[in-house]
């Protein structure tokens, strides 16, 4: 073959495909038939997703998807459709759609991104978190990116669901695992137990979770209290101080730390200056006036457990948190009501600043979970409170209609006031002696003929001092208080705070558990501003922290029943 015929058999070069845009591939499919348009019709709903245009996309795919028969043709259909939803932000629409989409290996790595982006938006982090590990046993090339994702899920997911799936071999199990150690172990335990986590499984382990492995979770050798130990509020200063020494003497011995309490009054700026020379960790102080005045002048490098919390929260390496905000309170219980399936709460609250505060956060929390703003009326003395229920509940409108017949036919008409019927729950912001006047209130209010309305409120609405009468008058209500108020556990402790301080009161013995709970929190605060979700239980409820570093408490359910107070369990 001669050098002239051998360069007359060169491959032509391939020309690229021609991509057309929507309205072409439109123009083109209105000219064909059968298996053809319908392929060219699925081109343009693709054309204007990338275009932008998903609602031209839906509208191209709602009439198509029926008349596919190919399952590789359904398949790209169905997904399409997912992803434009998913793009319009019509979330549980997408997953419906998603779910049509087979689980052939041609779309099911793609399948498997989008059920997890659609799982993230719903709030379901373990669900997300187990579509990417199976994505990832599929594109072992990915794993490294994935794996970080994954973690980040996990530890979004409470402690509750990973409790449930711990036995269950899946994907997912490894950083189950590994959330298990890391809420819940400490000092040499916690290094010990990540390093076998990665020869165990061969996975790197999260960056985050490095500066554990080296971690000091041992109690400070010097600690500077400072409270309120004199003036008028030395009461609450010394139920602090009281609680902490109890939590000091009921620890090993062994690793009793030197205690100093300074009393705030005191401090000057050049005291708080030096105190990093005199301590190795400082809790308090308890104002929040005196917060705002005292951390700019304390030494960075000093750790602080403040008894208080800034109004603008930040983060700052060595700086906690730890406050019993009554707010706090009222946005568990809105998350408490709304998980229960309640749709329409009306509040009523107290006229003063605490209780104005509380229904505003929870009216804040209550909308933030995409319910409608609650209906809400306030009292200024007693004598205001029947008029405002009966206003709230919307009785006097119905006594008005009964005054009207009685005056049509000129004799008694017998008949119950009714009240709304749109009305699931009520939520009452206000002291226990005000609760105590008006649950009754709320009780008469209520028509025969209609189902009882139940009462949820704060701790605020109980006090241990409260007789046989008033828990009589306060029946059926529940509400949210901390462990240490509602059950008998932790009876020998109980018993010595009753024996040393009998005459104590509420606010002094939520005080106490406070004081107890910061002592034996000191070692975990490092720990826990790493891990997100993890969890400490304590006298004053169940404690994780926030990205501020601001410990949070979860708190139990109590509900007075038969002239006493049970402890409910969470759902």
């Amino acid at each position: 073959m001669s050098r002239t015929d051998s360069t007359s058999i060169r491959p032509q070069p391939q020309q690229a495909p021609i991509i057309l845009n929507a309205q072409q591939y439109l123009q083109q499919a209105r000219l064909s038939v059968g298996d053809k348009q319908k392929s060219l019709l699925l081109n343009a709903a693709q054309a204007f997703r990338q275009e932008q245009d998903c609602t031209s996309a839906l509208k191209v795919l709602k009439p198509l998807l029926p008349a596919l028969q190919e399952q590789g043709l359904l398949d790209q259909g169905h997904f399409l459709q997912a992803r434009c939803l998913t793009d319009l932000g019509h979330w549980s629409l997408a997953r419906s759609s998603l779910q049509q989409v087979s689980q052939n290996l041609h779309i099911l790595p793609k399948r498997l991104e989008l059920a997890a982006e659609l799982a993230e938006h719903l709030g379901e982090h373990y669900a997300a978190a187990g579509h990417l590990a199976d994505l990832a046993s599929l594109q072992p090339d990915r794993q490294q990116a994935l794996n970080k994702t994954i973690w980040k899920f996990i530890q979004q997911t409470p402690d509750d669901v990973l409790r449930t799936s711990a036995s269950r071999q899946t994907a997912l199990h490894p950083w189950v695992q590994l959330a298990g150690i890391s809420r819940t172990q400490s000092g040499e335990s916690l290094a010990t137990q990540l390093m076998d986590w990665q020869n165990r499984y061969g996975l790197e382990l999260p960056e985050e979770l490095h500066p554990l492995l080296a971690l000091s979770t041992g109690l400070p050798k010097r600690i500077g209290i400072i409270l309120p130990l004199s003036g008028r509020l030395a009461n609450q200063g010394e139920a602090l101080k009281d609680g902490i020494l109890a939590a000091y003497f009921t620890g090993a011995q062994s690793a009793r730390p030197e205690l100093h309490f300074i009393d705030s009054l005191t401090l000057d700026n050049q005291s708080l200056a030096t105190l990093d020379l005199q301590y190795d960790f400082i809790v308090g102080p308890l104002l929040k006036e005196n917060l705002d005045a005292f951390l700019p002048q304390l030494p960075a490098q000093l750790p602080i457990l403040a008894l208080n919390r800034l109004d603008q929260p930040s983060s700052q390496q060595n700086r906690y948190f730890y406050s019993l905000a009554p707010e706090d309170e009222a946005e568990q219980l809105a998350s408490i009501l709304a998980q229960k399936g309640y749709k329409t709460p009306l509040v009523v609250n107290a006229d003063r600043p605490v209780f104005e505060r509380m229904t505003s956060s929870f009216t804040t929390k209550w909308q933030a979970l995409n319910q409608p703003e609650p209906r809400q009326v306030s009292f200024t003395d007693n004598k205001s409170m029947r008029a405002a229920m009966e206003s709230l509940l919307d009785v006097n409108h119905s006594k008005q209609r009964i005054g009207t017949v009685e005056k049509l036919v000129k004799q008694e008409v017998h008949a119950f006031a009714r009240n709304r019927r749109d009305v699931d729950v009520i939520v009452v912001f206000a002291s226990a002696a005000q609760t105590e006047l008006l649950n009754p209130i709320i009780e008469s209010s209520i028509s025969p003929f209609a189902q009882m309305v139940p009462v949820y409120a704060s701790s605020r609405s109980f006090s241990q001092e409260l007789g046989s009468n008033s828990l009589r008058d306060l029946r059926h209500l529940t509400f949210v208080d901390m462990p240490w108020m509602l059950s008998d556990e932790n009876n020998q402790l109980r018993e010595l705070s009753r024996q040393l301080w009998p005459q104590r009161n509420d606010g002094q013995s939520r005080l106490f558990a406070m004081g107890y709970d910061a002592y034996n929190l000191l070692p975990n605060l490092a720990q826990m501003a790493s891990v997100p979700h993890m969890t400490r239980s304590g006298l004053t409820g169940s404690l994780s922290m926030d990205e501020f570093n601001q410990l949070r408490r979860s708190l139990p359910l109590g509900r007075v029943e038969q002239e006493k107070v049970i402890r409910l369990a969470m759902d």
